[in-house]
């Protein structure tokens, strides 16, 4: 099947695909479906993994600068990460010696774990 001849079972199916992970990883991935709940939390999850997997820093202030006002509020996207980091999903820590106030964050390695899993389940699915 391709892209461009995707014909109404396809899409149905796919579509009941994608209903059907979100609501069966829900449950067995609890920090993933953290962030998964609203688009601005998935593009917050997927800029905290992408900055760690290639070992870059990445602040709070550069985070929420990431992530468009049309899709989220800065004050949502401060809530989330606020709650994220009481949750034990993520870290904010001071690496600048010179600038205790810049926080950074680090993914816990519980988070870590968990999001490699489900993206290894989420990619052996749809290629399977």
């Amino acid at each position: 099947m391709t892209l461009d001849k995707l014909d109404k079972e396809s899409v149905a199916s796919i579509s009941s695909y994608f209903y059907e992970e979100f609501l069966k990883n829900s449950d067995k991935y609890k920090n993933v479906s953290y962030f998964r709940r609203s688009p601005g939390g998935k593009l917050l999850m997927f800029k905290i993994m992408q900055k760690h997997f290639l070992n870059e820093r990445l602040c709070v202030e550069e985070l929420i600068r990431q992530v468009p006002i049309s899709i989220a509020s800065r004050l949502s996207l401060f809530t989330m990460i606020d709650i994220a980091v009481k949750k034990g999903i993520i870290e904010k820590k001071s690496l600048d010696h010179s600038d205790k106030r810049k926080k950074h964050i680090l993914p816990t390695d519980s988070f870590i774990k968990e999001y490699k899993d489900w993206l290894r389940d989420y990619l052996s699915e749809i290629n399977s």
